[in-house]
């Protein structure tokens, strides 16, 4: 896996290129190119098809979501345009504070976050992280960890 772009990895430590919603993201490109590469008849052959292989009968389903996969959502948290989590205060408030990543605050760790428990404990390891190992140790390190574990 190739590192992400700076700017594309959230304040919080998510990395936003590898999210199913992030229109510079891998997932989408992906997308885009397996619907260029089918192209708009394949549900013909797909029908045709599924006597060999019948998980060919659940096209149309599988084409209303790759479809979805490959539009234009959410550019990352630093976009301006991101559609995840309406909670988190996280990008704000590290605007407000001048720093990139909440590790580099002065009043890190913080209960300002906005941010949902679950996702609370991985902002504050990949925080921690980010400041034991450097902020481009920790990219080499996020593009070896799968986005959805």
């Amino acid at each position: 896996m190739s590192v992400a772009p700076r700017h594309l990895v959230a304040p919080c430590g998510l990395d936003c290129s590898r999210c199913i919603s992030c229109t510079e993201g891998r997932s989408v490109q992906l997308s885009r190119e397996l619907l260029e590469l089918l192209g708009e008849n394949f549900h013909a052959y797909a029908a045709r098809l599924q006597a060999i292989n019948p998980a060919l009968a659940e096209y149309p389903q599988f084409r209303r979501v790759l479809e979805s996969f490959a539009q234009d959502r959410c550019g990352g948290c630093r976009s301006g345009t991101r559609v995840c989590l309406p909670s988190c205060n996280v990008m704000s408030c590290t605007s407000a504070k001048g720093v990139e990543f909440c590790f580099q605050c002065d009043e890190y760790p913080c209960t300002n976050t906005g941010l949902p428990e679950p996702v609370l404990k991985k902002w504050r390891t990949q925080n921690d992280r980010m400041r034991e190992i450097g902020i481009d140790g920790y990219l080499r390190e996020l593009a070896e960890t799968p986005r959805y574990p």
